[in-house]
């Protein structure tokens, strides 16, 4: 169970005073799930901004073939809910946890008050909407333009930035070795936009040439600072190359490592 001084700390990093987390705090709540358990379904209100403070939430969207089909994935140390919030539209998607998880939950109305009435929250907010609409984007021009195997290899150093930034942090901060999806490879395919059999190839040849490691359940993104230079000279090439074969998209990331 998280202290009081852990839910002030979150709180602080939003912005807040000392004196505007300590009144924050008293209206914070922990909740916990299952796996499997849906936080919010399509259409409901979303009457809370949630903290993920352990687990793996998924926006996912429910298909005439009764197949849950995940749009994206939330990882530990981050927020989400707030797009509902701020423009008081129900939810656009189902939030289901993929792994136990426990968050924080911060009622709506109090989200609303320290929007409007203070500037670094608000700042935080915007800052974090704004990453998120710049990978969304990055996502509709993959699903819609690049080939399945540019889907795959960009759509791992995606899951990679968000579990590693928090779901909410630009990428311009370095981070670790190495960072663990503890997720189904049938999951991770659907949120590329491509088949298991194809995501399966594609992983396997990545995971021969030391980028993966392959484990049941869960992939390990290896060398992430060539992963997170890949995903950055995808951003910033003038010229997207959306047809590119396996070996093309090795090529790139060799030419990419540190010497």
């Amino acid at each position: 169970m998280p202290t009081s001084s852990y839910i002030l700390q979150r709180l602080r990093k939003l912005g807040l005073s000392d004196a505007v987390a300590a009144q924050t705090a008293t209206v914070v709540k922990v909740q916990s799930f299952d796996a499997g358990r849906k936080i919010w379904v399509k259409g409901s209100e979303v009457g809370h901004w949630q903290y993920i403070i352990s687990g793996l939430v998924s926006a996912s969207i429910s298909t005439t073939n009764s197949e849950s089909t995940p749009l994206s994935i939330y990882g530990k140390g981050a927020w989400f809910g707030e797009q509902s919030i701020i423009n008081r539209k129900p939810s656009f998607a189902d939030y289901v946890c993929l792994t136990a998880t426990e968050v924080l939950t911060l009622p709506a109305a109090t989200f609303d008050t320290l929007f409007v009435q203070e500037p670094h929250f608000a700042r935080y907010v915007a800052k974090l909407m704004a990453w998120r609409v710049q990978k969304t984007s990055e996502t509709l021009t993959l699903m819609k333009l690049g080939n399945p195997c540019l889907r795959v290899v960009m759509g791992l150093a995606q899951f990679a930035e968000a579990l590693a930034y928090k779901s909410d942090r630009p990428p311009t901060i370095g981070f670790g070795e190495g960072v663990e999806i503890p997720i189904a490879q049938t999951t991770l395919a659907s949120l590329c936009g491509v088949s298991r059999t194809l995501f399966s190839e594609y992983v396997q040849q990545l995971a021969q040439q030391g980028w993966l490691k392959i484990s049941y359940g869960k992939l390990e993104i290896l060398n992430i600072s060539t992963w997170h230079a890949f995903a950055r000279s995808q951003r910033e090439d003038s010229v997207s190359h959306l047809n590119a074969s396996i070996g093309e998209l090795l090529q790139v990331l060799r030419g990419l490592e540190p010497d």
